[in-house]
């Protein structure tokens, strides 16, 4: 009995597995970044070949550098009025709490976009560091 040849199945494209786990990798190291700040600083030196981490790292750095720009202004604020009016600073300290909450709750929204792999860009920062990155 006669069979005619089978024709080879096409399979349909797909990513090969390191591509995949690579960009995951690079997912987690961006989100990590943004927790870990101090690795944010070696990862934008060490993975000189990956913008996207780049990206994330020094958006991290940036973003690290203007909470804390904002948070000692605002301690400095406080305790002039401290001494200047006492109650005032005193009350005005109670915000110091909330404050750092909500930076740490968009710390946490940052890394959550780099792991989605997405690169989302801070108002005023992201063009600026985009451009080094």
């Amino acid at each position: 009995m006669f069979m005619p040849p089978k024709k080879a199945e096409e399979k349909p494209e797909s990513k090969p597995a390191a591509a995949t786990a690579a960009s995951s990798d690079s997912n987690l190291m961006a989100a990590l970044g943004y927790i870990i700040g101090i690795l944010a600083v070696v990862l934008f030196f060490v993975k000189k070949d990956d913008k996207f981490v780049r990206f994330h790292a020094l958006q991290a750095v940036a973003y690290f550098v203007v909470v804390m720009v904002i948070f000692v202004a605002f301690m400095v604020v406080t305790a002039v009025l401290s001494i200047v009016s006492g109650g005032i600073g005193g009350i005005l300290s109670l915000c110091a709490f909330p404050l750092m909450l909500v930076f740490g709750l968009y710390d946490l929204y940052m890394a959550y976009m780099a792991f989605q792999g997405k690169m989302y860009k801070m108002p005023m920062v992201g063009d600026m560091v985009e451009k080094y990155a």
